[in-house]
């Protein structure tokens, strides 16, 4: 094994705590100014010497809740796709592996929490592993918090793919540490006396402390408190990855990463995303390029107030003594200047100087950085907020509009989510050994259940025949975007339905297509299947009334057939009759001509 020793993975957690401390420091204030604490003690106590209220025009906290609102509207589900064709069943049942591992780890409300982190403090992120529950091993996602994440402060890029070592730093309970890593410790030293070393060293920031501690010094335990910190880290040596778990007092596990990549290959199960770097690779969020205006509205506001309440004032007292001081004085809301008395010029011994130019100066500036704290992030059309009549061409223009200006964003997270689900892919394929069944719950009906790993039986060589088997799925993971803010999709699909609905015959599946709908293809096999349903029964049908006209003509013609029989009978009797008829008239007109011949001599 090619590990590090326990001392170089000690310099890189302090090295990674002295490098970033002026970032760090930077994330903490934007946190500040997210949370509402936007004024310094002294200005505070400034404040509070005038009599004044301290007020907090708090606009970031509104515009960073309104870009989560975005991120929780557009949510997004994964799926698999084969890479070969003989893959389509495998790949249907790795897509809901996924979605039933997302749903069991709640990684919405998770995605969410690490987006906040990264807009407000400029990153965040998870890490997925497994955690043994009723003897079988599940897949999880622990949500890292920023204050906890540590990381090589080398790394430039936003994924950290550069990064050599990543990790996080947790306080915990010392019974909760014993119980975490009893079974994972393999030292000679008492596990108790490794986690309760007394070691620090000059502190490099507050990020790390345990709340509400704020130590002078990096503490690795509190012993009044009866807390330790441990320190997780997993780093790169000749392109392997370890995990190391560390305490003060040495180690508690250093070994090869146990998580595997696609390629079968350790890998760090860490998944960081960032909002922006600088060319100092200092990582910061959104919030950072709002402070400024903030503070401005914040003092302008208090300034306006203070403006409002006093007012500058002269007397005739000497002559102005100092220019400086007589500025300064001016440019206090409640300056007052003396002067000497001019006979040539005379004034009004006290006068109340009017200050309604630095009241309207004041108001516009206000305006001003309102305005300039409202263009930045999500525009008034993405959160409701605008005003007046605007036609819907206007409204998706500005939406879209303001979905390009946050599209960096956004584009970080899509892209830390598709790596979230890969690797969360992978821990199935690692460690989903065993047979199982899959619950999956959809909106429109009933909950089903799919197997993976299923025992079959035995084939004709005597090798075990096992129904979807996940370990040799091989599966690319995409996700699907289905977005509830307007986007050239939605304009497409609604020009589709009013072209439908104007008489243009357009396909019920090609509006179901261009819609936005979270399951358009288990919809559009439900349709294809109705329609091959129909189809075959308007077939039997077509066959039953062919039937029936066949049946219906051959009566017919049996019908005819009998009728003509029957009227050639009577034909045949007719001619029978007239024959007879006529038989017997001429026996009458023969005895006639008898009786003709006979009578007159007999007579």
């Amino acid at each position: 094994m090619a590990e590090l020793e326990i001392d170089a993975v000690r310099n890189m957690v302090e090295q990674a705590a002295e490098l970033t401390m002026d970032a760090r420091a930077k994330s903490e204030k934007a946190r500040d100014f997210y949370d509402g604490h936007q004024w310094t003690e002294a200005e505070i106590a400034e404040l509070n010497r005038r009599k004044q209220p301290v007020v907090t025009n708090n606009r970031i906290q509104r515009k960073i809740d309104a870009m989560v609102g975005i991120e929780q509207r557009s949510r997004v589900d994964p799926r698999a796709y084969p890479r070969n064709p003989q893959d389509e069943q495998a790949a249907e049942i790795a897509t809901k592996a996924l979605v039933f591992v997302d749903d069991n780890v709640r990684f919405d409300s998770t995605r969410s929490a690490a987006f906040e982190n990264m807009a407000v403090e400029g990153y965040g992120g998870v890490e997925i592993v497994v955690e043994e529950k009723r003897g079988r091993f599940e897949v999880v996602v622990n949500r890292l918090r920023w204050e906890e994440i540590f990381f090589d402060p080398h790394s430039r890029e936003k994924d950290f793919s550069d990064a050599t070592y990543i990790g996080a730093q947790k306080w915990m309970n010392l019974d909760t540490a014993l119980e975490l890593y009893e079974d994972t410790y393999e030292g000679d030293q008492p596990l108790e006396e490794v986690l309760q070393a007394l070691m620090y060293k000059p502190t490099e920031g507050e990020t790390f402390d345990d709340r509400p501690l704020h130590s002078h010094h990096f503490n690795w335990v509190d012993k009044g408190a009866r807390r330790v910190r441990v320190a997780q880290i997993y780093y790169k040596r000749r392109g392997t990855w370890y995990l190391a778990i560390l305490a003060g007092g040495g180690e508690i596990l250093n070994t090869v990463s146990p998580y595997l990549d696609e390629d079968g290959q350790p890998t760090c199960p860490i998944e960081l995303m960032t909002a922006y770097i600088d060319r100092e690779n200092r990582r910061y969020g959104l919030v950072h390029s709002m402070i400024s205006a903030q503070e401005e509205v914040n003092k302008r506001r208090s300034k306006l107030l203070h403006v409002l309440n006093v007012r500058q004032t002269m007397s005739a007292k000497g002559a102005v003594a100092s220019v400086d001081r007589m500025k300064r004085e001016l440019a206090k809301p409640d300056g007052h200047v003396e002067y000497e008395e001019d006979p040539e010029s005379p004034r009004a011994p006290f006068q109340v100087l009017p200050t309604n130019d630095m009241a309207s100066g004041q108001f516009n500036l206000l305006t001003e950085s309102k305005d300039e704290i409202d263009k930045l992030g999500p525009n008034a059309s993405l959160i409701g907020e605008l005003q007046g009549q605007q036609s819907g061409r206007a409204i998706m223009a500005q939406q879209q509009a303001g979905l390009v200006e946050l599209a960096p964003l956004y584009d970080s997270l899509r892209d830390w989510t598709l790596r979230c689900y890969r690797q969360m892919w992978m821990r199935i394929r690692q460690f989903w050994n065993d047979e199982r069944w899959i619950r999956v719950t959809d909106e429109t009906q009933a909950p089903q259940f799919v197997s993976v790993n299923r025992f079959q039986g035995f084939d004709e060589m005597g090798q075990p025949v096992i129904e979807n088997p996940v370990a040799q799925m091989d599966l690319d993971i995409i996700i699907d975007d289905a977005p509830d803010y307007v986007t050239l999709r939605q304009e497409n699909f609604e020009q589709l339905n009013e072209m439908a609905q104007a008489g243009v015959p357009i396909p019920p599946e090609l509006l179901i297509e261009a819609s936005s709908l979270r399951d358009k293809p288990r919809i559009l096999q439900q349709m294809r299947e109705s329609q091959q349903q129909a189809a075959q029964a308007e077939q039997a049908a077509q066959e039953q009334r062919n039937m029936m006209e066949q049946a219906e003509l051959e009566g017919t013609l049996v019908h005819r057939q009998a009728q003509a029989e029957r009227q050639q009978a009577a034909a045949e009797k007719d001619r029978a009759s007239i024959q007879k008829i006529q038989a017997e008239g001429d026996q009458e007109a023969l005895d006639a001509r008898i009786r003709r011949a006979v009578s007159p001599l007999g007579g």
